[in-house]
């Protein structure tokens, strides 16, 4: 996990997933993008992660032990409402499905998946939380805190 804050302007993104070596995939993915990448190995490590640094979008796999993604991303998403959220299963389903919905991600992406669309899901929602960001702040608000979020 970089320790690293970022400016609250700089994309990144988090990438959680308890095998090091997808996360190493992973990381590979989004290398040649722009903005910086942070690697989790779990949710409660995402979390505290995340409680100080900026990050536009997490990416998340369902199954972790100690916390599914779906569990991590509903919690990101009552504290920072404005991150965007993406899970990634290898085991579709009902059940990944309702889940999901009752988490509000923004993206369910089943595995394997074609790292192209994987890498435009994550473009699309950093414009997107970009877009949010910039009307907050057009309108005098402080577009993390008044989004959820504790700052940062």
């Amino acid at each position: 996990m970089a320790d690293q804050e970022l400016d609250g302007s700089r994309s990144a993104i988090l990438l959680v997933n308890d095998e090091p070596a997808i996360l190493t995939a992973l990381a590979r993915t989004f290398g040649r993008e722009r903005y910086p990448i942070f690697l989790s190995q779990g949710g409660e490590e995402a979390l505290t992660f995340l409680a100080a640094s900026s990050v536009k979008v997490v990416v998340a796999d369902q199954r972790m032990p100690g916390m599914s993604g779906c569990e991590l991303l509903a919690e990101i998403g009552r504290r920072w409402r404005l991150i965007g959220r993406v899970i990634r299963t290898g085991h579709p389903g009902r059940e990944v499905m309702i889940r999901g919905l009752e988490a509000e991600i923004d993206f369910l992406i089943y595995k394997p998946c074609d790292d192209e669309a994987l890498r435009r899901a994550v473009r699309r929602l950093i414009a997107e939380v970009d877009c949010s960001c910039a009307s907050r702040r057009d309108s005098g608000s402080d577009p993390w805190r008044d989004a959820g979020g504790e700052g940062g």
